[in-house]
């Protein structure tokens, strides 16, 4: 495949991506479907780049942190929901291992001034 048509394809993903991440049912075999693809193409437009996958946790990461930050009253467990988590297990095992923290100790280093310490362990 050339260059410009994998460049094309990671950026048709992305757009999905941050589309979609809410939805529990986004994942790698639903862009795939959603972009006319196999699942190996896809993959092989990000091969030596962050996967679909870890894109795809980061932005809801993302959106979590920030999101748990504005709203320091709701339960995590919801803000996981909202943020595409099918649960709390699965966002709190991504933040462990994206951002070397938990999800709460996340939160309290942004609302604290602190998120440097945050892009250090990830």
């Amino acid at each position: 495949m050339e260059n410009g048509t994998q460049t094309s394809l990671r950026t048709r993903c992305l757009e999905l991506i941050d589309a979609h991440f809410s939805e529990h049912r986004a994942d790698h075999a639903w862009l795939a479907r959603r972009l006319h693809v196999s699942r190996r193409h896809l993959a092989r437009a990000f091969e030596g780049d962050r996967s679909v996958a870890e894109r795809l946790a980061h932005r809801r990461l993302a959106q979590f942190v920030v999101t748990a930050v504005l709203e320091p009253e709701a339960p995590l467990s919801t803000i996981a929901e909202r943020c595409g988590y099918a649960s709390y297990e699965t966002m709190r095992t991504q933040s462990h291992r994206y951002l070397a923290c938990s999800p709460r100790n996340a939160r309290d280093l942004i609302a604290t001034g602190e998120s440097g310490e945050l892009y250090r362990a990830a």
